[in-house]
């Protein structure tokens, strides 16, 4: 039993974690569909135990692992391809509703297939209370282990595919049947078994990953198909272009002077005289081509996908002129490892959807840029956002909050109208200058542009259309911050536009927050029916369950979210936060059945509220170099105090007999944890903001503790 539990939870998370990473790539890496991606994960597992434990069929763990294994990989196929149900068209956005509903059906079938090997595990056992706790316990090892597995390989040295094979093979060859005079030489076999399987499957699924984006872009040429840790990246090829797509989205092209001239030729004319830029953004599509006819000018680009640079080299001729440093620009910055001064940093952030790309327009990282612009320096900000003819509420409330930002950490904000609208911040008055003087300036560049001329700057920079621009941006006073991302919360209302149902139905949800109140009613309706009756002691168990699904998924995430916030580079620690959180599930439980049938609901609810609670006095106001030693410890606290919490919910609502439903339980911690990936960082984050999320979940910690006390005496 404790074998498979160890496995069930290996394969629980490379199902959760591997899934996850494909979903939010083929979503046009929109990390708001993590949580409702976690939500159909938690729902099906929940499902699957519940129905592991009441039905009568009688399906034994090993076949469900069978199934398991050729299930994960299918599903991650079908998740990469799930696009096509939309549209062909490369790059395509996909209407919010449809990203939600695929990201939630994706996960069912892994999902039912966890619950229900849970439940058919803890059967084997003979007590219900003793076999769900050694279950839970050992499925947190092996989840542990997986975690860290998963993450190191994932996406740096294996992609998302060859590791859900490479998973299925580690999980057959743990299931085969151990006998004790063959012991050491089983595990030999399992071994080299692992590792000739891993070589031979990683050069197959490597050639299947292309084909598979190949049969997704049907119209173009596959160059390149590959994972990092941070993307899905395919560069494909037709008519003489290069596209590179990262997460399904249009990145960059190339040839494509004009979006070049772009990037690189505006913020020149405000400083003519400007020698040192840093680029924030892949700088070969363009850029670095550009930049050769620009002699005296130095460029440095800065992203974090290693990987990217070397396949890029092998299909673009890339310049030696331009540096490039691969590292992720918010960990760049926090880490003060930015000593050069630049006089003009590009922000080319690409799509706002994601809290990725939102972060880095928060005055937070604005403040920490502004140390390293040279005396009149300037931050140029290219978004994607359409102002040359008509500018929608939607794109006023984004371009709003964007100004904003830039106005509370800049003296000087300027604005440019057009198909890219162009945003340019000083604390310098570089930015207050006439028509003529950018003319002029435009004249006197050593190189001569093909889009950016006189004519076209005279109807770009128009009277009216500036104007217009300007009205637009003072829409609203709101700004993005750490505290309360709007960004990615108004893009989501923006795309919403795209079809009628999110018109009218996804546009209501997000925009008329007030039905959120419903939450907290029915959380608590549930704490009262649990709490009164003849059997409240025992029915106050399946509360408890619910408390500790719900406050620890919601930590968990708010604390992914704010470690990438703050750090920058979120995949590349993910291991050891992963890891920190199973690894004190575990140590939880365990503490927990050594001490044995005391009042544990009491020190666990209270440990799980300092944790909160300190958590929310310090985020804030931690060094960057300890960063990652702070997230591990606030993980593995909270993760011990649930496991903590698991075992008193289990030890009050199966104290004694064996013909209780043994998933019930689990199934009621999932519908908690579901709650919590669904409406946590996905809704109410942007709603409330940080703040008041943590002090809500105290809340609930605190109603707990108090049904605790009222409940203890029942029969």
């Amino acid at each position: 039993m404790k074998r498979k539990a160890f496995l069930l939870g290996f394969y629980s998370i490379g199902g959760q974690v591997l899934l996850l990473r494909e979903l939010v790539s083929s979503l046009n890496g929109d990390e708001l569909f993590i949580g409702t991606a976690l939500f159909g994960w938690l729902v099906s597992v929940a499902a699957g135990a519940y129905l592991g434990g009441t039905t009568r069929l009688g399906v034994r763990s090993t076949a469900l692992f069978i199934a398991g294994v050729f299930v994960l990989p299918i599903v991650i196929v079908v998740a990469r391809l799930s696009p096509l149900t939309v549209s062909n068209v490369v790059g395509e956005i996909i209407p919010f509703s449809t990203a939600a509903l695929i990201s939630i059906v994706m996960m069912l079938p892994p999902g039912i297939v966890s619950g229900w090997l849970f439940a058919s595990i803890t059967r084997e056992g003979r007590a219900p209370a003793a076999s769900i706790v050694q279950v839970y316990l050992f499925e947190g090892i092996g989840a542990f282990v997986g975690g860290v597995l998963i993450t190191i390989l994932a996406g740096g040295i294996v992609s998302t595919l060859e590791m859900a094979v490479l998973l299925g093979a580690v999980v057959i060859v743990g299931i085969l049947p151990a006998y004790r005079k063959r012991k050491a030489l089983l595990t030999l076999f399992a071994a080299i078994s692992i590792l000739a399987f891993s070589l031979v499957a990683q050069r197959t699924v490597s050639r299947f990953d292309c084909y598979i984006d190949g049969v997704k872009y049907e119209s173009y040429r596959v160059e390149k198909s590959f994972d990092t840790h941070y993307a899905h990246q395919a560069v494909l090829w037709r008519d003489g272009s290069l596209i590179l797509l990262t997460d399904n989205t249009v990145e960059a092209a190339y040839p494509d002077l004009l979006t070049a001239e772009n990037l690189l030729i505006p913020p020149l004319l405000y400083k003519p005289d400007a020698r040192k830029i840093l680029f924030i953004g892949r700088a070969e599509f363009g850029i670095m081509q550009l930049a050769d006819h620009l002699p005296g000018l130095s460029i440095t680009a800065l992203d974090p996908r290693r990987a990217l640079s070397s396949k890029i080299d092998d299909v673009i001729l890339t310049s030696n002129g331009v540096e490039r440093i691969d590292n992720d620009p918010m960990a760049f910055f926090t880490r003060r490892q930015a000593t050069d001064k630049y006089d003009i940093i590009i922000m080319n952030t690409g799509g706002l959807d994601s809290y990725k790309n939102s972060r880095l327009l928060t005055k937070r990282f604005l403040t920490m840029i502004k140390s390293s612009l040279t005396p009149g320096g300037l931050v140029y900000l290219p978004t994607r956002y359409d102002t040359d003819r008509y500018i929608t509420a939607e794109q006023r409330a984004l371009l709003s909050i964007i100004y904003n930002v830039l106005r509370e950490s800049f003296n000087h904000v300027a604005l440019w109208p057009g198909s890219m609208t162009l945003l340019f911040a000083s604390d310098a008055p570089v930015l207050d200058i006439p028509y003529d003087s950018i003319i002029n300036r435009l004249t006197n560049l050593e190189y001569a542009p093909q889009f950016i001329s006189e004519n076209y700057l005279y109807d770009r920079l128009d009277e009216f259309r500036m104007e217009r621009l300007r009205e637009a941006v003072s829409y609203s006073d709101q700004v993005n911050s750490l505290d309360r991302p709007l960004i990615p919360y108004y893009q989501v209302i923006y795309r919403a536009k795209t079809t009628t149902f999110d018109r009218h139905v996804v546009s209501f949800i997000l925009s008329r927050p007030a039905w959120t109140v419903g939450i907290p009613l029915l959380i608590f309706l549930f704490f009262v029916l649990a709490g009164v009756g003849k059997q409240k002691k025992k029915r106050y168990g399946l509360f408890l369950y619910l408390t500790a699904g719900l406050v620890s998924l919601a930590l968990e995430l708010i604390s992914f979210y704010v470690y990438q916030s703050s750090a920058g580079s979120l995949y590349a620690e993910m291991a050891a936060l992963i890891g920190a959180f199973m690894l004190g599930l575990a140590f939880g439980t365990y503490y927990s059945v050594r001490v044995g049938r005391g009042r544990l609901e009491y020190p666990a609810l209270l440990m799980l509220l300092a944790a909160t609670v300190l958590f929310l006095a310090t985020y804030d106001h931690i060094n960057p170099q300890v960063l990652l030693f702070y997230h591990v410890c606030f993980l593995f606290v909270v993760a011990a105090a649930t496991g903590s919490l698991f075992v008193a919910a289990t030890n009050r609502y199966y104290p004694t007999g064996s013909e209780t439903n043994r998933g019930a339980g689990y199934a009621c911690e999932l519908i908690g944890s579901s709650f919590g990936a669904l409406f946590s960082t996905t809704i109410l984050l942007p709603v409330i903001g940080l703040w008041w999320l943590l002090v809500a979940l105290a809340a609930l910690i605190v109603l707990a503790f108090v049904g605790s006390f009222l409940t203890a005496r029942g029969a």
